[in-house]
């Protein structure tokens, strides 16, 4: 039961290598696995959760920010309030911060392989707390990213779990 809770704990904090944690503490693989991804779930979830939080409070500050320096004839307006000086209005395509090259790029591959790629993809790239923090930032949809990061957790733990297995069976470790 301990070596359970170790990797549960292992799964939140770290993700996909705690399968490793739950082996050498001599667990069955289908219950390190288990412990693993539902510390990983629980990691998903809250930081999904928080990011999602902390992005939509950035979005209001700023956007309450923007409207009280119009508002005041801060130095970048005119008369009228509209900006001056080729500045674009909130909310105008040509202000969006994806409009630079590397934006534009970033949004070609984001919308060729969407959630589904990002989600199976990013736990291995980015570990599951950067994943899902990523995710949550970019304005994905909160179940559909939880998903989809699941799906690629349960991939890359179950390919760890198999890797690692045969590992320590080769070195005649566990």
């Amino acid at each position: 039961m301990v070596g359970f809770v170790w990797t549960l704990l292992a799964g939140f904090a770290v993700g996909t290598p705690a399968v490793t944690v739950g082996l050498s503490l001599s667990l069955p693989g289908p219950v390190a696995l288990f412990a693993v991804l539902l510390g990983a779930a629980c990691c998903v979830v809250f930081a999904v959760f928080a990011m999602e939080r902390a992005r939509l409070r950035w979005q209001s500050w700023r956007a309450r920010r923007k409207s009280s320096g119009i508002r005041a004839g801060s130095p970048g307006s005119s008369v009228g309030g509209a900006p001056s000086g080729g500045a674009a209005p909130v909310g105008s395509p040509s202000g969006d911060r994806l409009a630079s090259t590397a934006g534009r790029r970033a949004r070609r591959v984001f919308e060729r392989y969407g959630v589904v790629g990002f989600g199976i993809v990013a736990p291995a790239l980015f570990g599951t707390w950067g994943s899902s923090l990523l995710g949550a930032a970019l304005g994905i949809p909160r179940w559909r990213l939880i998903r989809w990061l699941m799906a690629g957790v349960t991939l890359w733990c179950t390919v760890l779990l198999v890797a690692s297995d045969a590992a320590f069976d080769a070195f005649g470790i566990g």
